[in-house]
């Protein structure tokens, strides 16, 4: 284990022992004021040992230890029941953690596909920057920061893809997922990132802040850049919302600290050909990564004309296994005119 891997196992470990147990998160503990406020219920006051040996049960008349007794019980029923029984409060708190503990959230998966350049991470909880190498996998908290003509490009599991460009700097706040949805936010503190974004589910977000504005996606290939002043949100496929703008393909706008971004403008030749290269690279860089793993890659042509490369792996009677660019899709059969070898 060198010692990139020693702090990124360390950080884990600081980040593990920090969180609370699962039993005690779902207790609720009076504050020290509230504990202190209260009134003594039960004093102890030892009593006086006796010098006699004999023990006697009959010491008091009868009718006096049955009333004793009785109030004892009934002051043990009290505080079994004030005491012992959860409020309302705590019962709302425990059926609220029970339902969240069926919703099972863990990391999203985004590998460093490539490192061009000096680039280096601040792994999370950490504050020492370490060199960024090929094939890391990065958690929510990591901060990517590239220096002059350098880059790095992320391999999204979801079959997204992203290029921190040269002079950046870049916060993954949250890359989460759970059984059936994602929750991807990044944070461009200065510089500019290219995404290619998979096609989303209803529940998922792939989110982006440069200064005030979030620019939202659905699933498209678009670019954020921000000098700590302007921000510039460029689209070239798909839509995606900054504020309350919704940029269309071919579509961008530029908006400054203080200011709504209201105006969509259409896509400067320079953005449209930055973005066009970012996404055919991107898609050569998907299909090289397939034929690694592969040996192979393959072409599924529809009847209608779409198109799918990746890797077939095989078929049932009524569907054609097929791992993408984007992921594991299934095929209906009925509906592929052809396919073809393409490496």
């Amino acid at each position: 284990m060198n010692e990139f891997e020693k702090q990124q196992a360390f950080a884990k470990w600081e980040e593990l022992l920090r969180k609370p147990s699962k039993v005690t998160e779902s207790r609720e503990f009076p504050s020290w004021e509230v504990v202190a406020k209260r009134n003594i219920q039960f004093e102890y006051i030892p009593k006086e040992s006796s010098a006699s040996n004999v023990l006697s049960f009959f010491r008091k008349p009868i009718g006096i230890t049955l009333v004793g007794g009785s109030a004892l019980s009934i002051a043990a029923a009290l505080f079994f029941v004030f005491l012992l029984k959860p409020s309302k409060q705590t019962e709302v708190a425990n059926a609220s953690v029970a339902k969240t503990s069926k919703t099972i959230v863990s990391p999203l998966k985004v590998i460093v596909s490539s490192v061009k350049g000096k680039v280096s991470v601040l792994p999370e909880g950490s504050s020492h920057p370490v060199a960024l190498v090929k094939n890391y996998q990065l958690v929510s908290g990591d901060v990517i920061i590239t220096e002059g003509n350098s880059q790095s490009d992320l391999d999204f599991e979801t079959g997204s893809w992203m290029r921190i460009t040269p002079n950046s700097e870049v916060i993954l706040d949250r890359i989460e997922k759970t059984e059936d949805s994602q929750f991807q936010k990044f944070s461009v503190k200065k510089g500019k990132l290219f995404a290619s974004v998979s096609k989303l589910s209803k529940d998922s977000q792939f989110v982006v802040q440069a200064g005030e504005h979030l620019t939202q996606v659905r699933g498209t290939v678009f670019s954020v850049q921000f000098d700590g002043k302007t921000e510039v949100v460029a689209v070239r496929e798909g839509s995606v919302s900054v504020g309350d703008l919704i940029l269309n393909s071919q579509q961008q706008t530029i908006a400054k600290l203080g200011e709504n971004p209201v105006i969509a403008a259409s896509l400067s030749a320079k953005e449209d050909k930055e973005l066009k290269a970012f996404q055919t690279q991107s898609v050569l860089a998907r299909e090289s990564k397939l034929y690694e793993e592969h040996a192979r890659l393959e072409l599924v042509r529809l009847e209608d004309g779409t198109e799918y490369r990746g890797v077939i792996l095989g078929q049932s009677e009524t569907h054609l296994h097929f791992q993408g660019l984007e992921g594991l899709i299934e095929i209906p059969i009925q509906k592929i005119l052809e396919t073809e070898k393409i490496r």
